[in-house]
């Protein structure tokens, strides 16, 4: 008995999504089915058979459609060499954008010559004398200043009569903990003058001081001399 082959309308649809390498395959399994219907007593079993063969397939072609996700890594390293820290009495130009002028490049810091006085006198140094600190190590710091006295043969200005007066710490970098202007008493123990806890970065900042010293009533005549130390 030979039967024949009666797919519903929305079966005989191919889905659009099919891929073309797929469709002759799902085309040959169904002429293999239309060969096996000729022995068949019923072709309902046959159209349910072909619908679910187009289900599958179309979901098959979904599956192949979907692209899996893949990861891969690679590492990264970077190095940046440590310079030094560095201070000192900045005799250079690097810093001078900052300051629009030229430090004071004499190597000592001179208060002046002055007349022999019954009273107590304030004497000052040129105020241009520059200190720059520049950390290329990126470690903490702190830099601190102690005068001694003054003295002369036959004579001396204690040290706790120095002091100084300084601008703004300028310049750039990680910023500054303690970065004083000014100190009456830099003679009696060393005193802060500059420093940063950070310790994640670099800095490069200047300052420029003017040092006073209070000179005693009926202070001794003579040239007097003296040690300003900065330990870091």
């Amino acid at each position: 008995m030979q039967g024949h082959l009666h797919l519903p309308t929305s079966s005989q649809k191919i889905h659009k999504n099919l891929t073309n390498h797929l469709f002759p395959y799902i085309i040959n399994y169904r002429l293999s089915y239309t060969h096996s219907i000729m022995t068949s007593k019923t072709t309902k079993k046959f159209s349910i058979s072909a619908l679910a063969v187009i289900l599958w397939a179309t979901l098959l072609v979904g599956s192949f459609d979907q692209s899996s996700a893949a990861t891969a890594t690679t590492n990264t390293t970077l190095w940046i060499t440590a310079g030094t820290f560095s201070f000192g009495k900045d005799v250079g130009g690097t810093m001078d954008s900052y300051f629009s002028h030229a430090p004071n490049i004499a190597t000592s810091i001179d208060l002046g010559t002055h007349a022999a006085s019954m009273t107590t006198s304030s004497v000052s140094s040129s105020t241009n004398h520059r200190f720059t600190v520049s950390d290329l190590l990126g470690a903490a710091f702190t830099v601190t200043i102690q005068s001694s006295a003054l003295t002369v043969a036959g004579g001396s200005i204690p040290a706790a009569n120095v002091g100084y007066d300084g601008t703004a710490w300028l310049g750039v970098g990680k910023a500054l903990t303690a970065a004083p202007i000014t100190a009456v008493d830099i003679g009696t123990a060393p005193v802060t003058f500059v420093a940063r806890n950070d310790a994640t970065g670099l800095s490069q900042f200047s300052q420029e001081i003017t040092l006073k010293v209070s000179v005693p009533a009926a202070q001794k005549p003579g040239s007097y001399a003296g040690v300003i130390t900065f330990t870091y």
